[in-house]
C-alpha cells in the first residue's frame, strides 16, 4: 500500500486509541480528563480494527483484472461489513463522526488506486451503518 493509505490508517488508528485513553481530552493532563471514561471499546477492538484494514488491502491486492470494478466493490462491501459488525460489538461507539470520515476516506482512496471506476464520491455509503 503507499504511504498515503498506511498515514490515512495510522491516523484512524491513533485516534481510536486516543480516544479510548483520554476522552475528549488530549492527555491527562488536561482539565477535560476523566480516569473513569469508558470509550466502550478496549485495545481488541482497535486491533481488530486495524486488522480488517490490512485484510481490505490485501484483498485489494487480489482482485483479478477481469472484473476489477466488481471485485474491487465487493471488497469494500465486504470490509464495510466487517466494520459495521465490529462497530455493532461496541454499541456504535468504535467509529464515531472523525472516524467515520477517516474511513471512508481510507477505503475510498485504497479503492480508486486499485482501480476502481466510479462516480459516486463515497463507495461505502450503500452498505455502511456507522
Amino acid at each position: 500500500m503507499t504511504p498515503e493509505l498506511l498515514e490515512l490508517k495510522k491516523k484512524a488508528i491513533d485516534e481510536m486509541v486516543s480516544y479510548m485513553k483520554y476522552g475528549a481530552a488530549d492527555s491527562e493532563d488536561d482539565p477535560e480528563y476523566d480516569p473513569d471514561f469508558d470509550a466502550g471499546y478496549t485495545q481488541k477492538h482497535v486491533d481488530r480494527c486495524s486488522k480488517i484494514i490490512d485484510e481490505f488491502f490485501a484483498s485489494l491486492q487480489a482482485v483479478a483484472n477481469r472484473n476489477r470494478n466488481a471485485g474491487i466493490l465487493k471488497a469494500v462491501k465486504v470490509t464495510v461489513g466487517k466494520l459495521n459488525t465490529l462497530n455493532d460489538r461496541c454499541d456504535g461507539g468504535l467509529i464515531e463522526t472523525d472516524q467515520r470520515e477517516d474511513l471512508c476516506a481510507l477505503i475510498n482512496r485504497a479503492a480508486k488506486q486499485a482501480g476502481l471506476e466510479s462516480d459516486q464520491d463515497d463507495v461505502t455509503e450503500e452498505w455502511r451503518e456507522w
